[in-house]
């Protein structure tokens, strides 16, 4: 059966072979010019980037089908891959590297197992293919929510410094619309901060309020703080409740920020007392176990 696998394998390799060459992709302007000048260069690179690009393309295009289907799993993967920089592409073939990785794994296992002298039947491999397929099509968006998680956390953080800053500025006599873009160009290196001196080069583009371009920015990032933040600003009617208005939600956000951390304290010491229990039980065992072996051979 391992025989037949690796034949398969090795015609499905051949035929692809045959189909590449029958029709190739075609040639780059550079590759024409030097193939009519008789010239020799090295095309096959620019072969294999678009061959990798074509097979980048079909993966996101199957994702973006099958992920579109349900409409609330389609528009966390949107925000999420917006918020980490991650293109579709990119996330489509991890996806698709991932389920086919794993969906093999099990006939290999069972190919291997089978040269070995353990015979198994069918039903085995197809049930390996199913759940180890389904997990590595999961594996990826799962970890792809996680790094958006450590993001918005990064970017509430970088909020509450910026409405301050803001906050300060507005108290220093500055306009709340220059304190608004000044206070975003304070740390360059953070990209929080660089989002959202875009949002705001984006309202003033297309003269519109800043608080407008922050709530595009929240929508795109899926940020319920932003959020409430830019409708707060619309809300508020002149400078001194807008300054009002951003020093109460840098206090909430640090507020949030330090229950956050304490939570995660808290999940932490719980977690290492799990040790030390276990670590009590098997003591108890240790001192114990001769006495009980001893009381109960000599009532056998």
């Amino acid at each position: 059966m391992a025989f037949v696998i690796v034949c398969g394998i090795g015609i499905g390799c051949g035929l692809a072979t045959v189909v590449w060459g029958l029709f190739p992709p075609p040639l780059t302007l550079r590759a024409a010019l030097a193939r009519l000048a008789g010239e020799h260069t090295p095309v096959p690179a620019d072969v294999v980037s678009q061959g990798v690009g074509g097979a980048r393309r079909l993966a996101a295009r199957l994702v973006e089908h099958n992920v579109a289907r349900v409409p609330r799993l389609a528009e966390t993967v949107a925000a999420d891959l917006a918020i980490t920089g991650i293109p579709i592409e990119t996330f489509a073939i991890k996806v698709v590297g991932y389920g086919v990785g794993l969906g093999l794994l099990g006939p290999a296992l069972w190919a291997v197992m089978g040269t070995v002298g353990i015979h198994l039947g069918f039903g085995v491999p197809a049930i390996g293919v199913l759940i180890l397929g389904g997990a590595g099509l999961v594996t990826p968006f799962v970890d792809l929510h996680q790094a958006a998680g450590a993001r918005r956390r990064h970017f509430c953080h970088s909020l509450a410094t910026y409405a301050s800053l803001v906050s300060m500025a507005m108290a220093g006599s500055m306009g709340w619309a220059s304190a608004l873009e000044v206070a975003a160009t304070v740390s360059p290196s953070d990209w929080a901060m660089g989002e959202i001196a875009q949002s705001l080069l984006w309202a003033r583009a297309y003269h519109r309020q800043p608080w407008e371009g922050l709530e595009r920015l929240a929508a795109r990032f899926d940020l319920p703080d932003l959020s409430d933040l830019a409708r707060a600003m619309a809300q508020a009617s002149d400078g001194a409740r807008i300054r009002d208005t951003l020093g109460a939600k840098a206090n909430s956000l640090r507020l949030k920020e330090a229950a956050a951390m304490e939570d995660s304290a808290a999940a932490v010491t719980q977690k290492m007392l799990l040790p030390g229990v276990l670590l009590m039980v098997g003591y108890g065992v240790l001192v114990f176990y001769p006495a009980l072996a001893a009381f109960t051979g000599a009532h056998i």
